[in-house]
C-alpha cells in the first residue's frame, strides 16, 4: 500500500490504464520479430529511445496477476468480444508477449512525435478486435493505414504495428514572421486590454495623429532640450490651483471615466483569434504528421548505427531508457537553459562537449528492484574525472558503519587534483566568457597557481568524508537572552530550549590538524568555545542555537551535533556489531550512501511529528522493507556508472509481482471511477 497510494489517485488510475494500455499494445507483439528489426526503424537524431522486454516483464508478474491488473484497469474495454472470447487474457488479443517494445521520440521546432514500433503475432486478429473510431487511409509502401479519432496515426503489416502520434512545437509559432506565414496571429489578452485603456484615455488625439505616428527605434531618436526650471514652476503653479485643474478634466471631451473597456467583447476577441489559431495549427499538424509517417514508412531517414542498435538491445532486463545525446536533451528543458543562459549571460552554454549519451536500467533481482544509470563522457572528462576521484575510502570509517546506523554518507575526492586542475578549468572552460579580457583570466589562473599549495592542503583535507546518522538524540541547551523591564531597563533572562533531533557525525581523514587546533584555541580564548575531556564545544548563534562538538580521534576529524557519541568513540564504547552490507557497500564505491527503510517509522515517533491515521498505517508497512542505496563505483570503460536500489518486502515472488500487488490493492476497479468525478455545482444549488 506505501506505493500504491503514493501513485494513484482518480487522475493516476486514467494514466496507469492508458500507460498499461500502451505497454500491453506496445509490447505484445515480439516474439516472431527479433528486436533488431524494430531498433533499426529508429531515425538517427531522436531524442529519447526506451525499450521494454515483455518477456521477463510477463514472466516476473505472472499472467494471472498481470491479466488481474489489466482487468481492473479497464485495459480489455479496448477490445470487442465478437467471435472470440477473451476471458479477459492479454494473449488472446492477437499480440505477443515475448520480446521487446521500442518507442521513441523526435523533437523538431515545428514537429513533436513518437512512434511505438510493435511486431505482432497475429494482426488480423488484433485487428479485429481492437476498437478504434476514426478514418481509414490509403494504404503505403506495403502498409496499411489508419487516423483514430483523437489523430493518431496507425500503420501494419503482417508482422508490425506501428503507432504515430505528435503534436506542433509550442514554441515554433511564437516568431511572428513564421506565423503570419500561415495566417496565425499571436495575441495578448492584457496587451490588448492596455490598447483599450490607452485608446478610450486618448481618442481624440489618437484620431488626429493616427496617420503620421511610427514606433521609432530609442537608438535613431532626437532628443529636444527641455526647460526644467519652466516645469518646475509650472508644476507649482498647478499645485497651487486644484479645483480649476480638477473642473478642466471634468470638461474635457476625452474624459478617461467616460469611456469603459467592453471586457466581454475583449473575451469574444481573444477567444475567436485562438480558436481560429488553432484551428490552423490542427490543420498543419494532421499534415505534419501525415507527411513524417510516410517519410518514416519509406525508411527516407537514415536510422541510428549498428553499434548503437547493438547497445541498446544488449542485456536488457526489464526497461531501458537512451538518451542519445544529453545535450539534445538539456537543449530541450527550455526552463532549466533559460536559468542556465540567465546565469552565465550567454546562451551558447552548451553539455556536447563533455557528456555525449545516458542509460537508464530498469532491473529486478528478486526481491530487490534497481535503477542503473550510465553515462558516457567526452575524452577529456573521463580523464579529469579519474583524476578527481582516484581516492579510496578510507578503511578505518568501516567501524563506525554498525548496527544502531540509520544511515550514512561516503564520498572520496582527491583534494590535490581538485587544486591542480582548478586553473586549467578556469582559462579552458571561462575563456569564452572573458571577451577580449582572456589575458586577465590567464593572470587570475596563474595566480591560483602560485597562491595554492595542493600538497600542503591535501593533507590538511584529502577529500574522504563520511556522515553517519546515529538515531535521534535530544538537545538542550541553557542560554542568556534579554527583556526590558516595567521601566524599560535590560534585564537577562535565563531560558532553556529543548529539541529531539537526528543525531550524526561527519569525520575526515586529516594528517596535518595544526590549522584546526590553532583555530579552535583562538574560538576557545575569546569564549567562543570551550574544551573539556578531549572535545571542543563550539558555540553557534551567540549561545543560542545547539552548539557543534568537534574531536581529534587519531588522524580523523570528527564533528557532531551529539556529544555522547564522541564520548562513546573516544572512550571505545562505541558500538561494535557492524552492519556489513553498508560496509560492503562503501568499500566498493567511490560514492554511496544509504538507509535503513525499515527504521524510518521508529524514527519518525521519536520525532514525536504529528501524523494522521492513513500516513500511520504507511510508515508502518516500511517495517517490512530493507535498505535503499545509492552508489557509483566511477569511471568505467569510458562511462561513469550509478546505481540505485530499494530492497522490497519478501512477500511476493519477487519484486515486479510485489510492485503490481501494491498497484492492485490501490485500484478500484474501472466501472467503479466514475464514483470518484466531482459532483457538478450550478447555479441553482
Amino acid at each position: 500500500m506505501v506505493i500504491s497510494n503514493f501513485l494513484l489517485s482518480y487522475r493516476g488510475r486514467k494514466l496507469l490504464r492508458y500507460g498499461f494500455g500502451v505497454v500491453l499494445c506496445l509490447g505484445a507483439g515480439f516474439g516472431t520479430v527479433c528486436a533488431q528489426g524494430s531498433l533499426s526503424k529508429i531515425p538517427d537524431g531522436s531524442n529519447t529511445v526506451v525499450a521494454i522486454n515483455l518477456a521477463k516483464l510477463v514472466e516476473s508478474a505472472e499472467a494471472a496477476t498481470l491479466n488481474n491488473l489489466l482487468d481492473r484497469i479497464g485495459f480489455f474495454k479496448y477490445f470487442e468480444k465478437k467471435d472470440l472470447d477473451l476471458q479477459n487474457d492479454f494473449q488472446q488479443t492477437g499480440v505477443d508477449a515475448k520480446g521487446i517494445a521500442v518507442y521513441y521520440r523526435n523533437n523538431r521546432d515545428s514537429l513533436l512525435y513518437g512512434e511505438l514500433i510493435l511486431p505482432i503475432a497475429d494482426i488480423d486478429h488484433f485487428d479485429r478486435l481492437l476498437k478504434m473510431e476514426g478514418t481509414s487511409l490509403p494504404a503505403f509502401n506495403g502498409y496499411s493505414r489508419f487516423r483514430t479519432a483523437d489523430g493518431q496515426l496507425l500503420a501494419w503489416t503482417a508482422k508490425e504495428l506501428r503507432v504515430l502520434k505528435g503534436e506542433v512545437g509550442p514554441t515554433y509559432f511564437a516568431n511572428d514572421s513564421i506565423a503570419g506565414v500561415y495566417g496565425i496571429e499571436n495575441i495578448d489578452y492584457a496587451a490588448a486590454a492596455v490598447s483599450a485603456a490607452t485608446a478610450a484615455a486618448d481618442e481624440a488625439e489618437a484620431a488626429a495623429n493616427c496617420a503620421d505616428f511610427v514606433l521609432t527605434d530609442s537608438t535613431t531618436m532626437e532628443w529636444e532640450a527641455f526647460d526644467f526650471d519652466t516645469l518646475q514652476t509650472e508644476v507649482q503653479q498647478e499645485e497651487e490651483e486644484p479645483l480649476e485643474i480638477y473642473d478642466s478634466v471634468q470638461d474635457a471631451d476625452t474624459n478617461v471615466y467616460d469611456n469603459h473597456i467592453n471586457y466581454d467583447s475583449l473575451d469574444a476577441t481573444f477567444e475567436d483569434v485562438n480558436k481560429r489559431n488553432d484551428s490552423i495549427k490542427n490543420i498543419l499538424l494532421e499534415k505534419w504528421l501525415l507527411h513524417e509517417q510516410e517519410q518514416l514508412l519509406s525508411s527516407k531517414y537514415p536510422c541510428i548505427s549498428a553499434q548503437e542498435q547493438a547497445r541498446l538491445e544488449k542485456n536488457i532486463d526489464l526497461v531501458r531508457v537512451w538518451l542519445p545525446k544529453i545535450d539534445s536533451f538539456y537543449n530541450g528543458l527550455h526552463s532549466v537553459r533559460s536559468i542556465v543562459d540567465a546565469y552565465y549571460n550567454t546562451s551558447s552554454f552548451s553539455l556536447e562537449s563533455g557528456y555525449r549519451d545516458m542509460f537508464f536500467d530498469l532491473v529486478q533481482q528478486r526481491n530487490k528492484i534497481m535503477l542503473k544509470t550510465t553515462v558516457t563522457l567526452g575524452k577529456d572528462l573521463i580523464s579529469l574525472t579519474k583524476k578527481l576521484y582516484a581516492r579510496k575510502p578510507n578503511p578505518k570509517f568501516a567501524k563506525y558503519l554498525t548496527a544502531e546506523t540509520f544511515g550514512y554518507f561516503n564520498v572520496n575526492v582527491n583534494t590535490a587534483a581538485y587544486l591542480k586542475e582548478i586553473p586549467v578549468f578556469f582559462t579552458k572552460n571561462l575563456k569564452k566568457y572573458f571577451g577580449k579580457e582572456n589575458e586577465v583570466l590567464e593572470l587570475m589562473a596563474l595566480g591560483l597557481e602560485i597562491a595554492l599549495d595542493e600538497k600542503a592542503i591535501a593533507k590538511i583535507i584529502p577529500g574522504d568524508n563520511l556522515v553517519v546518522v546515529n538515531g535521534i538524540t535530544n538537545l538542550k541547551i541553557d542560554y542568556v537572552d534579554y527583556d526590558y523591564d516595567d521601566n524599560y531597563d535590560v534585564k537577562e533572562v535565563h531560558m532553556t530550549k529543548e529539541e529531539r533531533v537526528p543525531s550524526f557525525i561527519w569525520m575526515f581523514t586529516s594528517e596535518d590538524q595544526r590549522i584546526f587546533k590553532k583555530v579552535l584555541d583562538v574560538a576557545v580564548s575569546k569564549a567562543d568555545a570551550t574544551f573539556a575531556g578531549g572535545i571542543y564545544k563550539i558555540k553557534q548563534g551567540n549561545g543560542k542555537e545547539f552548539p557543534l562538538y568537534l574531536m581529534f580521534h587519531e588522524d580523523l576529524v570528527m564533528i557532531s551535533n551529539d556529544s555522547l557519541q564522541l564520548n562513546k568513540i573516544l572512550y571505545k564504547r562505541y558500538p561494535t556489531k557492524s552492519n556489513t552490507s553498508f560496509v560492503k557497500l562503501m568499500k566498493g564505491s567511490k560514492f554511496s550512501a544509504a538507509f535503513q527503510t525499515k527504521k524510518i517509522p521508529a524514527l519518525t515517533k521519536d520525532l514525536n511529528l504529528v501524523l494522521g491515521n492513513s500516513w500511520r498505517a504507511k510508515l508502518e508497512e516500511l517495517n517490512n522493507y530493507g535498505n535503499f542505496t545509492l552508489s557509483s563505483k566511477g569511471i568505467v570503460g569510458d562511462r561513469l556508472e550509478t546505481d540505485l536500489q530499494l530492497e522490497l518486502p519478501t512477500k511476493a515472488n519477487n519484486a515486479m509481482q510485489f510492485v503490481i500487488n501494491q498497484l492492485l490493492e490501490g485500484i478500484v476497479p474501472d466501472e467503479q471511477s466514475d464514483l470518484d468525478e466531482p459532483i457538478d455545482v450550478t447555479d441553482n444549488d
